[in-house]
């Protein structure tokens, strides 16, 4: 979980941590998800959501929060943007069968979520591979540093040498001091002058040479390790990532896979319950007919029938 490098002054370039947060935040607001980001940009909730919904979300929130410096770390703006799309899957679960906004919102938060993770991975990358740099160079930068300590304390001890000719033999002093509670170091470090009563051990000039050209030889191959080091455990880390990358992706189709079969049975058993209640209905209604038609205390029904008479008049007129 990075710290998110802050700016001191809100008119200064973003740091590295503060861009990979942008990117993350840009990456959700594409020109080609614009009709899957719509229900998802503003704070615009129904009004039954916080009923179902402790902790609201919206993309134009997250940006504000970032942009007030209230992000301390990447994985608190991960969880936010996270949030957003398991709200509307949570919300819409069981109303898109109902309405057709509530299936357009659903199926457009499993998208975006799809494509915030897929931006999630790209970014965990990126970070992964700047920290691992930053660690290399500034092992590199401290050894590069100890090197040229040695060498200036070397020409010193040259210039010494110069300074004080004599045909006595020069030995070197290398005095080693471990303090209680303090970190043993090695003895790679010349003290001036090269006399000294209270010495631990006394080495002559080329040893004390061939013990500096050893140690120098020793940080040519540890840097050497430490270079494959690093590139090993950027490719383990790489695999690991696309690994899960592929399982999160077979995730979704299998997920997808169940929930259109369960939509398969659900349709099929409502026809099923329809032609079911249909044919209860018509059994009843045929029952309810001849019990009425059985029953000797119904109301008698009355049917007469009349000709209707024709008068002579009439009948004259006519012919």
């Amino acid at each position: 979980n990075e710290n998110i490098e802050k700016r001191y002054d809100p008119r200064e370039k973003f740091t590295w941590t503060e861009q990979e947060c942008d990117k993350l935040l840009k990456s959700l607001r594409h020109t080609s998800d614009h009709k899957h980001m719509s229900y998802f940009i503003q704070e615009l909730f129904p009004a039954d959501y916080y009923a179902y919904i402790k902790k609201p979300m919206a993309w134009e929130k997250c940006k504000k929060k970032f942009d007030d410096g209230q992000y301390d770390t990447l994985g608190d703006i991960v969880e936010d943007l996270r949030l957003i799309f398991s709200n509307a899957l949570k919300y819409n679960a069981k109303v898109r069968e109902l309405s057709d906004v509530s299936r357009s919102a659903y199926s457009s938060a499993i998208h975006m979520s799809r494509k915030l993770e897929a931006a999630i991975d790209k970014m965990l990358l990126s970070v992964a591979d700047r920290i691992g740099r930053e660690k290399i160079d500034l092992i590199t930068s401290q050894r590069e540093m100890e090197a040229m300590r040695r060498e200036e304390e070397e020409q010193m001890k040259l210039q010494w040498e110069k300074e004080h000719p004599s045909k006595v033999e020069i030995k070197t002093t290398i005095k080693v001091i471990h303090p209680r509670g303090s970190r043993r170091q090695k003895p790679t470090d010349f003290e001036f002058p090269f006399y000294d009563e209270e010495d631990d051990r006394e080495d002559s000039q080329d040893d004390t040479l061939r013990h500096a050209k050893s140690l120098f030889e020793k940080q040519i191959k540890a840097r050497a390790a430490m270079k494959e080091i690093s590139l090993a455990v950027g490719i383990h880390v790489y695999r690991k990532l696309d690994k899960r990358a592929a399982a999160r992706a077979w995730a979704y189709r299998m997920a997808y896979t169940a929930f259109v079969e369960r939509k398969r049975k659900e349709e099929k058993l409502k026809a099923f319950k329809k032609n079911s209640r249909e044919e209860s209905s018509c059994k009843q209604t045929n029952m309810c007919v001849s019990t009425a038609l059985n029953d000797t205390n119904r109301k008698q029904i009355k049917i007469c029938l009349q000709k209707k008479s024709v008068s002579k008049r009439k009948l004259l007129t006519s012919l």
